[in-house]
């Protein structure tokens, strides 16, 4: 039998899946303007309960009664192995180990090579193994990230009572990131959503001492997408039956009330091509960030009108900006940016879930 030690990659077990599957719930991550589309197969687990479940036990049920015949060599067990290896990648960005890169990418050539075996000619399938695989080729990721950071913090019961999309792992880090922040500048969150992670950071900012007039400065369009209702298990929020284009501006307020004196609210959102709407593009006022939190979106033109807005007010080796989306299946272009920018974003923090976080260090021109 398969240990956890002796089985590829792809082949994930049981305990791993699930923890990856609660993180992978959240691939849009934010409230932002954008309508977001979520593949199905970005969320294994889900896809699996809701869709395939049904098919799938039946299938089983055929194998044993000897009405049907599985073919390990077969097409039905390589687009298993595709999926499995979909799941692997999204394991991988949740800790980044070096050591595990090298049997990844040998997996993923390996469904490369089971696409041109069964003739199978799907360019977006194709495209995203490929693409994972240069990114894996020339990933930075090293021994010397810190992934401890946070894995210790306590969260109250008040904020583990707002909704979320964030993963528990994610959320101790931003609250330590507060906690433990030494250099000067305020905090922005790009992405509050119902205002779980800007509770984290106001809780550890409120036990910071020497953080006494840092401010966090929310941003959103707290505008309801339908999308929103499948990642939110809060009954207020099913009961309110919020409608697509509703504002849920004054949920954010109410849930994060208690730190309301740390928190400066921004009904704005990054303007790019793909977005327009009525609400104000955000500003930012220029003075020196300590702490950016990117979760808008994983598209290249929002990081890029990101970057655009704030980064004049980053400060050398002193400012740390988080990408939350990093790790999904769909943030192949965060990942991108994130690499295009070697010289400016040096990897620091890498909490168990999708978050990665960086030191900004000015490029010398």
């Amino acid at each position: 039998m398969a240990t956890e030690e002796t089985t590829p990659s792809y082949m994930v077990p049981r305990q791993r899946v699930r923890a990856a599957a609660k993180q992978s719930r959240v691939q849009t991550g934010c409230a932002s303007a954008v309508a977001a589309r979520v593949s199905p197969v970005s969320d294994v687990a889900s896809f699996l309960a809701t869709i395939l479940a049904p098919t799938v036990c039946q299938y089983i049920h055929d194998l044993i009664d000897g009405r049907n015949f599985f073919d390990p060599y077969g097409v039905d067990a390589m687009w298993l192995r595709a999926i499995f290896a979909i799941g692997a990648i999204q394991i991988y960005f949740r800790r980044e180990k070096p050591s595990e890169a090298v049997s990844l990418i040998r997996d993923l050539r390996g469904v490369l090579r089971d696409l041109d075996e069964f003739a199978l000619d799907d360019a977006r399938i194709r495209s995203f193994f490929e693409e994972s695989i240069r990114y894996l080729e020339t990933d930075t990721a090293t021994d010397t990230l810190d992934r401890t950071a946070g894995e210790n913090e306590e969260l109250s019961a008040s904020v583990q009572c707002i909704p979320t999309m964030v993963s528990k792992e994610t959320l101790r880090y931003y609250k330590w990131l507060a906690r433990t922040l030494q250099e000067p500048g305020d905090i922005v969150e790009l992405g509050s959503w119902m205002g779980s992670s800007t509770a984290c950071l106001a809780e550890g900012l409120s036990q910071n001492p020497r953080r006494e007039h840092t401010r966090i400065h929310a941003y959103d369009s707290f505008i309801w997408r339908d999308w929103m209702r499948t990642y939110t298990e809060a009954p207020e929020l099913l009961a309110a039956n919020i409608r697509a284009g509703d504002s849920f501006l004054h949920y954010f307020c109410g849930y994060t009330a208690p730190f309301r004196h740390l928190i400066d609210v921004h009904q704005s959102v990054l303007k790019t091509k793909a977005e327009q709407t009525a609400l104000p593009a955000l500003e930012w006022s220029g003075g020196p960030i300590a702490i950016l939190v990117m979760d808008f979106a994983h598209d290249r033109a929002s990081n890029e009108a990101m970057w655009c807005v704030f980064s004049p007010s980053f400060q050398s080796d002193r400012t740390i900006v988080v990408f939350n989306q990093f790790g999904n299946i769909p943030a192949g272009e965060v990942r991108k940016f994130c690499r295009d920018k070697a010289l400016e974003l040096v990897p620091l923090h890498k909490p168990h879930s999708s978050a990665k976080a960086f030191r900004y260090r000015k490029a010398v021109v």
